[in-house]
């Protein structure tokens, strides 16, 4: 649905100080705002327009050109076109509005609609341009005077980061976001929150599984009871959960996940929801638990994703967890299968994430008496961890591949 049409509109009809009625007359009901600003309605032909001319001729407003040029209608455009996944315009009615923001010396509609330009290459898997946004984006002054901003700009890099496989930098600008959001003066709120979830996220993946645990036992957890918005609440508790799996507590983990899987609704987010449940069976997988609820999870990622489109890492995602499945269940044919297929597009996938790909392909070689194999592509799965600065996760591998190589001189 369209959460952030929602509350974009919604901060534009009060910051004009109009009410929802005056802001529907003549062409909608009050109503049909209030469903709109709750993200529970995508906006109708035309709605956008006449949104934009209502508040561009607000009282008192200063008077601007309110036509389909204006940063107001680019950034609504730009927001709908978010909420709907599409990505691609999305960033280029963001690039678009931001330059028209800055033609108005508009500096606060500029940095809004840039962040959702870098947000947009993020999800387009452009982490280079990503990272270039967001950079810019926290160095500008209007950061460096606000700590919100500048903390959701480092959190942003630091994902960016990830993604690309610089785990090191992913943890520095994770650090740096939770400084930022420390300073805020809203502290304790959302921005806190995602910065404590990108930290224990960036450790998580760089192996220092420990450090990330006492972001979420110590900071993350004492606040995810008091956030107001059950989707960042979710969000959080996902989190945690992919820590717990990740230090062994399979029973934790499963505890943290079921929490954060009654507050992320489908209804309001499909995409979200998608995402949770693909990367839950991961970390189910990971550990072992190749039960319904895992296979659960796979099949509703599957459906969810079918619906709202699936990128290209969501396909490889996919092979990797039904390749592990079917090495749990003792299918180790199937699961080479499937896990080479995933192996073959490795370059699509981020360092860390074709490392977990060659390692599990590697097990399942192995389980089939293919050492040599198995040999190259653990040893391979060594040098891609190492390559992400996930250090403490190469060792893992690295002793499974020398275990084999002795086997296969042997």
């Amino acid at each position: 649905m369209g959460k952030t049409f929602g509350e974009k509109l919604r901060t534009a009809r009060r910051g004009r100080f109009l009410s929802r009625a005056e802001l529907a007359a003549p062409m909608l009901r009050e109503r049909d705002v209030s469903l709109l600003e709750a993200g529970r309605r995508e906006p109708g032909p035309g709605a956008i327009q006449h949104f934009v001319q209502q508040l561009s001729t607000a009282p008192g407003t200063l008077r601007r050109p309110g036509g389909t040029a204006s940063p107001l209608y680019l950034s609504l455009s730009a927001s709908q076109a978010w909420d709907e996944r599409s990505y691609r315009q999305c960033l280029d009615q963001a690039l678009a509005g931001a330059t028209a923001a800055l033609a108005e010396q508009d500096l606060n509609e500029w940095w809004d609609l840039s962040f959702l330009a870098a947000r947009s290459q993020l999800k387009l898997e452009n982490y280079a341009g990503c990272i270039e946004q967001a950079q810019l984006l926290a160095r500008h002054p209007l950061a460096l005077r606000r700590d919100a901003l500048r903390a959701r700009a480092r959190a942003l890099l630091a994902t960016a980061y990830q993604g690309s496989g610089n785990l090191v930098q992913a943890v520095s600008h994770a650090k740096a976001a939770v400084a930022a959001a420390e300073a805020a003066p809203a502290k304790g709120g959302v921005v806190l929150v995602e910065a404590y979830q990108c930290l224990a996220a960036a450790l998580t993946e760089s192996g220092r599984v420990a450090e990330a645990w006492e972001i979420c036992r110590v900071l993350l957890l004492p606040l995810l009871d008091t956030v107001p918005d059950p989707t960042a609440a979710g969000k959080g508790f996902w989190t945690v959960g992919n820590v717990a799996f990740r230090r062994g507590d399979s029973t934790g983990g499963q505890a943290f996940h079921q929490r954060a899987a009654s507050l992320l609704s489908p209804r309001q987010d499909l995409g979200l929801w998608a995402s949770f449940n693909k990367a839950s069976a991961s970390m189910r997988l990971s550990s072992g638990l190749h039960d319904d609820m895992t296979l659960d999870c796979m099949q509703r990622a599957q459906a969810a994703l079918a619906v709202v489109g699936e990128s290209s890492s969501d396909t490889l995602d996919l092979l990797h967890s039904r390749g592990r499945w079917q090495h749990l269940r003792g299918n180790n044919v199937e699961a080479v299968i499937l896990l080479s297929q995933a192996y073959a597009e490795r370059e699509r996938l981020a360092p860390q994430t074709a490392a977990e790909v060659a390692l599990q392909l590697g097990i399942s070689l192995a389980s089939l008496g293919e050492s040599r194999q198995a040999a190259e592509r653990l040893q391979e799965s060594v040098a891609l961890f190492l390559r992400a600065g996930a250090t403490d996760r190469s060792g893992h591998a690295k002793a499974l591949a020398e275990s084999l190589v002795q086997d296969c001189q042997g």
